[in-house]
């Protein structure tokens, strides 16, 4: 086979993994090896563009017999390895720091981003799941204790209808009044089931007891919710608390009044959607409805298909700028898709990602080669 045969047969076979990438999305990391492709030059890029683990595990691949081994490990020794030392350290004093002003979120974060890059990532995990445990306590403690306040308040209404003395017993407004309010607890009691059980499917099984002790709270005879807080009960981890309710404090929550709204109509949410003025338009739908504005289903159902579609646009975006490598941009797009989508975990992930990715890009710009490194693996 001749010299520029052999040439063409590798750049085809190159231009077939990019677009296999492209077509894959924005991965920072596809977790595929291809032997052809650790080079010395193909583990610097990796290197140059921050995928640290990845361009470490190519010099590991390396045969003894491969006309880069020589250089890639030279390149391991004197680049990568401190370079991912560096960088394990950043993480792991950010994440002790975190700990310590008891950020747990973020010291989740920090934690698992040192497990990524380094060689026993065991210990790492086993703290990230630590600070995920006090995370989980911490918003499971706030919830309930609100939820707990709030059935309170609604209960201690239960008797605000009744007549009081000098009307008949049996007074029309009062019965319709008492009518109202017991269907509104009632469909405050079906909303915590229904929420109930939707945690429980996403293996949030705390947060589907706060929901589910509410429901018995205001149907204690609902045999569904007897049955469904059993199941829950069985799920929830057992390094996860459960604050008694008799112990529960009630704290006095002090709310300014607000100047009421304006009115608004159908038009302006209309004007807004069509002009793609969509977070305006959804503080304004919110609005319409508590008003109980006419086709607000309607407008809505128009704005979540115009957000929908704008949200995807703003990810494509992103995606063809992370492929140009122009993270930045990359960035802001998938920032603005998760702002009008925040449920969207494909959008999320990619900014997380993304971001993580800037990260360590500048940590390598920032760092010296004589910067010391403590002994920490």
């Amino acid at each position: 086979m001749s010299e520029l045969l052999k040439r063409i047969l590798i750049t085809a076979l190159l231009t077939l993994f990019v677009t296999a990438c492209v077509k894959n999305g924005p991965g920072i990391d596809t977790g595929v090896s291809f032997p052809l492709l650790n080079s010395y030059a193909s583990i610097k890029r990796d290197f140059e563009r921050g995928l640290i683990m990845q361009a470490r595990e190519r010099v590991l691949e390396l045969d003894k017999e491969h006309r880069d081994y020589a250089a890639a490990h030279k390149l391991l020794d004197q680049k990568i390895e401190p370079a991912r030392r560096r960088i394990f350290v950043h993480y792991l004093r950010s994440a002790r720091q975190f700990e310590k002003e008891q950020k747990w979120h973020a010291a989740m974060d920090a934690y698992g981003k040192a497990k990524d890059v380094t060689i026993k990532p065991e210990q790492m995990e086993q703290k990230r799941v630590e600070m995920e445990t006090r995370m989980r306590q911490l918003r499971l403690d706030r919830l309930l204790r609100q939820r707990r306040e709030e059935d309170a308040t609604w209960m201690q209404n239960l008797a605000a209808y009744d007549p009081p003395k000098g009307l008949d017993s049996e007074d029309e407004v009062f019965l319709r009044q008492r009518k109202i309010f017991n269907q509104l607890l009632d469909e405050r009691a079906d909303d915590a089931y229904d929420e109930a059980r939707r945690y429980l499917r996403e293996d949030r099984p705390e947060i589907a007891y706060v929901e589910i002790e509410s429901h018995l709270r205001l149907q204690p005879n609902s045999d569904s919710g007897k049955s469904l807080m059993a199941e829950i009960r069985q799920k929830l981890p057992a390094e996860l608390k459960l604050e008694p309710e008799a112990t529960a404090k009630k704290s006095m929550v002090v709310v300014k009044r607000v100047s009421a709204y304006k009115t608004v109509t159908a038009s302006q949410i209309s004007d807004a959607i069509q002009e793609g003025r969509l977070m305006e338009a959804r503080q304004l739908l919110q609005r319409y409805r508590r008003s109980g504005g006419q086709g607000a289903a309607k407008l809505a159902s128009q704005l979540d298909r115009r957000i929908a579609a704008r949200a995807q646009q703003l990810f494509e975006q992103g995606s063809e700028a992370f492929q140009k490598e122009e993270l930045d941009k990359a960035i802001a797009f998938w920032r603005d898709a998760v702002t009008l989508m925040p449920g969207q975990s494909e959008y999320a992930e990619a900014l997380h990602r993304a971001r993580q990715l800037k990260e360590r890009l500048n940590l390598l710009r920032s760092q010296k080669d004589n910067d010391p490194i403590p002994d920490v693996e």
